[in-house]
């Protein structure tokens, strides 16, 4: 599978500067990093496609770093490809200059407080402690139920407990809570509003999509929830969103196809910075 996750570096977004000293300021007094910031990633974890898609969709200068998930870390917990003066070594984890920020959420309220004036977090106060808290809870809790608890270990070993039967039990009520997140979603979030935190697009409903795909791992179908399903066909026509997702999507396909470990060869990824 390490050939999914070849370390591959991008160059910063055509148009940007990276000249003048400090953060620059920008347009609607936005301010743009002195050199592009740098996000070390796996491109089939959901935290790491939400931190790309907001550098993307906001115009922040980036370079990608890919992570290669199967190699092995050495005896001090170091990991290929990740500086060995980060003492944390699980993506993503953005660098920005001296600055180091890792976990999703922290990163893109790093991004959204210093660059961004919160762009995608919505006009209200109200609005954006909600959508922090989407944010927050998509990262954690459902993550674990969707991908820990049902898609991951029907795809790898790693995931899978010991004995067959034990792993069937934790797919099995993963699948449980799943679906009552999914009423959830279907009968008090979107039944008023259109997207999760009002009738206009925000982080947390890319947040929250984005784990939510994951389930396509093990061809789940959202046809039960058909707000659910249609709020994700609204989500998905974003900007940047299919070539942020597209090692995702291909992923997906080569799992339909019997295919449990494609090559990046296979699908043609191309990083952001340079399409």
């Amino acid at each position: 599978m390490s050939s999914l996750f070849r370390k591959r570096q991008s160059t910063p977004l055509p148009g940007t500067s990276t000249s003048s000293a400090g953060s620059a300021s920008g347009m609607n007094g936005r301010s743009t990093p002195q050199k592009p910031v740098t996000l070390y990633l796996i491109r089939l974890s959901p935290p790491c496609r939400l931190v790309w898609l907001y550098l993307a969709q906001n115009k922040i200068p980036y370079t990608l770093v890919d992570i290669d998930p199967a190699a092995e870390v050495d005896s001090e917990g170091r990991r290929p490809g990740l500086p060995s003066d980060i003492p944390h070594q699980d993506v993503p984890i953005l660098v920005d200059g001296e600055i180091v920020v890792f976990e999703g959420p922290s990163i893109l309220r790093y991004l959204s407080t210093r660059y961004t004036h919160h762009a995608g977090y919505g006009e209200t106060t109200a609005q954006q402690t909600m959508v922090e808290s989407l944010i927050n809870w998509a990262h954690a809790d459902l993550h674990r139920i969707v991908g820990y608890r049902c898609a991951y270990p029907q795809v790898f070993e790693e995931f899978q407990l010991e004995g067959e039967s034990a792993t069937e039990v934790l797919i099995e009520t993963g699948i449980k809570r799943l679906t009552h997140y999914l009423e959830r979603l279907e009968k008090r979030y979107l039944g008023p509003t259109k997207f999760l935190c009002g009738d206009a697009l925000t982080i947390a409903d890319s947040a929250v999509a984005t784990v939510l795909l994951q389930s396509e791992w093990m061809g789940f179908s959202l046809r039960l929830w058909p707000r659910v399903a249609e709020w994700m066909q609204a989500v998905c026509k974003q900007e940047n969103w299919e070539e942020v997702h597209g090692a995702h999507a291909a992923f997906v396909g080569q799992l339909r196809a019997g295919i449990l470990y494609p090559t990046s060869d296979s699908f043609g990824t191309k990083d952001s910075a340079t399409s």
